[in-house]
């Protein structure tokens, strides 16, 4: 479900998160075949995210993957629950959130926001490894 934006200007938050889950799916979903994630974030006062958790389900129950608090310029990472982990995920998290001046929030400030996201296809994989590749090249 990851199409490929726009390369030119600033890329939206939602396609960057969307991209690292994509690229991290097997640490998510029982199979990569199917299951669900959802991202859910709450955009703050002054249009930043303060803090976000990803969901999975396999089904019709949803168990939480990680919550991750942000504060200011200072964060530790996502905690991971539930049996979930992913160093690289963690990671990747981690540098969209302390760089979110390179993404647009789409999202009104005081806002929630929620990103769906099935069973990624190989074009959906290749797809957000070019869009992630390109907005970290671009930040180098």
């Amino acid at each position: 479900m990851i199409e490929t934006a726009k390369l030119s200007g600033l890329m939206e938050l939602d396609h960057i998160l969307a991209s690292a889950v994509v690229l991290n799916w097997e640490a998510l979903v029982s199979s990569e075949a199917s299951g669900r994630v959802r991202v859910e974030y709450r955009v703050g006062r002054d249009g930043g995210v303060g803090c976000m958790k990803l969901w999975g389900s396999a089904r019709e129950y949803w168990s939480l993957i990680c919550d991750y608090k942000i504060a200011g310029a200072w964060s530790d990472g996502p905690r991971f629950q539930n049996g979930f982990h992913s160093h690289t995920l963690g990671r990747l998290l981690q540098s969209i959130m302390m760089n979110q001046n390179l993404f647009e929030q789409r999202h009104l400030p005081n806002s929630e926001a929620t990103i769906d996201i099935i069973a990624p296809t190989a074009e959906d994989t290749e797809n957000a490894r070019q869009l992630m590749n390109h907005v970290f090249e671009k930040s180098s």
